[in-house]
């Protein structure tokens, strides 16, 4: 197709760079050429008129970055100015943040925070609702871990709740103290737009908020809900959108997957949708949470805990058969809807159960390319990774979180595990469609700093050249869009991110320069 001008004019033109198309037929050229939101030319575009030239000085463009895995309302709900940043190193430090706090804050208000994490607390112990009640007798105190799965409270929180216990609440009981902080001035709208241009400035142009449903309206203090949707769709039509959004919808909480929730959540799906252009926002699946994490001893595992006991599945179900049963139908029904599972699963013989299920699904069920994948899959066995390469599905990991971890998982499950966790060379090696993210809020929405773990790691890293991949052309292909997307090709999305760098090797620590979506800049560094 030739998308050329006879007068070769443009919107935007960039020139006298080093572009990394990450298209096979073409990986390198020095510049392109866009209009009506179009890539419409990549090569030397030195004949090449626009509205705007860049000269790029030499520098790297890469296609727009695609974080396939962020809780974008979530991380925006957590972070300042709407939520303290508690990631310390000791309970007593928390605590003196905690008592600054109170200090500026006015009566009776809400005090949040987020990023503690209990694998490095200096205490060495677990906190409590007696750690934070002599420093905030009188405000109710809510403090986020790192994960996402444990949230610590005082007693003054717990009262408002209606609730008693030593102030840590895990999984979906979080929801009884976190529904109850108040909503932030402005609205969801005001935070997402927020959100959305502080992602732009990573050159993040596609994300997926993975898990917007009935089943989180009580996670991250509603950044999960079923209204962010619809504050996405909102923006979108104005289009205030500078991002293209990808969601799975979530019919559970994470305490619990049942049938029963995700029969109802297909039988009504959101109607939020209407007149928002597909490639800007679009419900592509449902979210899945089929185990829980290893810090709280909550992943199955087939490796026994210190404490001895293995983890479980969280799906309904009073025994060990039952969960696997209830799991089993909940993946058949999103199957057969024609809808993408997206499952949270970590543990070793959780990710056997959900592959072994996907599988038997897939013979029972066939239909063509339907992309499932595996969300986390820290403990992902060579045998499961084999099995989703057959079919065709993915895996989602987190390479920050892998070095976050390591030390832990080291203490529970020995040296061994840590070398094969997060297991980004075994699942290239095995045909597995995989993807990188940042879980922000449970780490940062970096991406330089995800490429850089992935290189670093020995046994399990990756080259440069796949782990930007993993960014941009993976999370294309996850979100059934390569054929518009992911990379710097003609006929596809004017997506770019421009890097301080001129050497490919550079990116991971080169500051971003310029990010374009939909072929106009939307952000720029000052």
């Amino acid at each position: 197709m030739n998308f050329v001008n006879a007068d070769n004019t443009a919107d935007l033109v960039l020139v006298n760079g080093r572009v990394l198309t990450m298209d096979p037929a073409r990986p390198y050229a020095t510049g392109l050429a866009v209009r009506d939101g179009k890539i419409v030319h990549v090569g030397d575009a030195a004949g090449w008129t626009g509205a705007e030239v860049v000269d790029l000085r030499g520098r790297v463009v890469l296609p727009g970055i695609n974080d396939s895995h962020l809780h974008a309302c979530g991380y925006a709900l957590l972070s300042p100015p709407l939520c303290l940043n508690v990631g310390l190193g000791s309970i007593a430090e928390v605590r003196e943040t905690v008592a600054d706090a109170v200090r500026q804050a006015g009566p009776g208000e809400w005090i949040r925070g987020t990023g503690w994490n209990p694998g490095v607390l200096a205490e060495h112990r677990m906190p409590g609702k007696a750690d934070l009640d002599d420093v905030a007798p009188h405000h109710p105190v809510v403090l986020q871990d790192f994960s996402g799965h444990t949230t610590w409270v005082n007693s003054k929180a717990l009262e408002l709740a209606g609730l008693d216990g030593d102030g840590l609440l895990h999984h979906g009981e979080q929801g009884l103290v976190q529904r109850l902080v108040p909503p932030p001035a402005g609205g969801l709208t005001r935070v997402l737009r927020d959100v959305v241009a502080e992602l732009n400035g990573y050159g993040i142009t596609s994300f997926t908020e993975p898990g917007l449903g009935p089943g989180g309206g009580s996670t991250f203090a509603g950044g999960m809900g079923a209204g962010v949707l619809s504050a996405y769709a909102e923006l979108a039509r104005a289009g205030e959108l500078t991002a293209r959004v990808s969601v799975l919808g979530l019919p559970s909480p994470m305490s619990g997957a049942s049938v029963a929730d995700t029969q109802a959540y297909l039988a009504d799906l959101p109607q939020d949708l209407d007149g928002v252009d597909e490639r800007v926002l679009r419900l592509l699946g449902v979210k899945v949470f089929a185990d829980g994490i290893p810090p709280t001893e909550t992943a199955w595992m087939r490796e026994a805990y210190p404490s001895g006991g293995h983890g479980s599945l969280c799906t309904h179900g009073a025994t060990e058969t039952e969960q696997v049963a209830e799991l089993d139908e909940i993946l058949r029904l999103v199957h057969v809807a024609g809808l993408q599972a997206g499952v949270h699963v970590v543990g070793s013989r959780g990710i056997d159960a959900v592959v072994d299920a996907l599988a038997t699904i897939a013979r029972e069920h066939p239909r063509p390319d339907a992309r499932h994948y595996v969300i986390h899959g820290q403990f992902a066995s060579k045998s499961a990774l084999a099995t989703l390469g057959e079919l065709g599905y993915g895996i989602n990991l987190q390479p920050v979180l892998q070095a976050m971890e390591s030390n832990t998982t080291r203490d529970m499950f020995g040296a061994e595990a840590a070398e094969r966790e997060w297991p980004a060379r075994s699942a290239i090696d095995a045909g597995v469609l995989t993807a990188c993210s940042s879980d922000a809020p449970v780490t940062g929405p970096d991406w330089r700093v995800g490429v850089s773990a992935l290189v670093a790691r020995d046994g399990e890293g990756i080259t440069l050249e796949e782990a930007l991949a993993t960014y941009t052309v993976a999370g294309a292909r996850q979100d059934f869009a390569e054929a518009w997307k992911g990379t710097i090709s003609e006929g596809k999305a004017a997506d770019l991110c421009v890097s301080g760098a001129t050497d490919a090797a550079d990116v991971v620590v080169a500051p971003v320069e310029l990010t374009v979506f939909d072929g106009r800049i939307v952000w720029s560094r000052p």
